[in-house]
């Protein structure tokens, strides 16, 4: 048996509230810590944060009870990305599987998060789902049924 683990997924976010509360919301995160990367901490890794003298950062990990951990990052200079494309190396999307797709992108509509498409039926008899849309900063999330 290995000895490898998986840790965590890291996303920088615009809004560290916002995203806390979306995906405690949506996908039944808790927050585990928060604290405040400040720029000597930064600092101190120029080759892995590359960012300007003065530039800190807060953290939030958010932790599943399904085994999955986010490591959320709001940098004081956050810059919006522009929009993925399926093309580009790196990484791309994170997904889920709920529940019911139908039903979370029922509630999801309502409170205004956009859909790249409506529920498509997968799976051999037609009775699962999948789809694709963006967080509040652009990052892609999948889910499945």
């Amino acid at each position: 048996m290995s000895n490898i683990e998986f840790m965590h997924i890291g996303i920088t976010v615009s809004d560290i509230d916002r995203a806390v509360a979306f995906y405690e919301k949506y996908f039944e995160f808790k927050a585990l810590r928060r604290i405040t990367f400040d720029e000597n901490f930064i600092a101190d890794a120029p080759k892995l944060y590359r960012q300007p003298k003065g530039i800190y950062s807060d953290m939030c990990m958010l932790q599943s009870d399904y085994g999955v951990t986010l490591e959320l990052f709001q940098f004081s200079n956050v810059e919006k990305s522009p929009l993925y494309e399926w093309q580009k190396t790196g990484y791309h999307h994170i997904a889920f599987k709920v529940p019911s797709i139908p039903k979370l992108y029922e509630q999801m509509t309502a409170d205004g998060v956009e859909f790249f498409f409506e529920p498509k039926k997968r799976g051999p008899d037609g009775d699962a789902h999948w789809i694709f849309f963006q967080d509040p900063d652009g990052n892609m999330i999948e889910l499945w049924d």
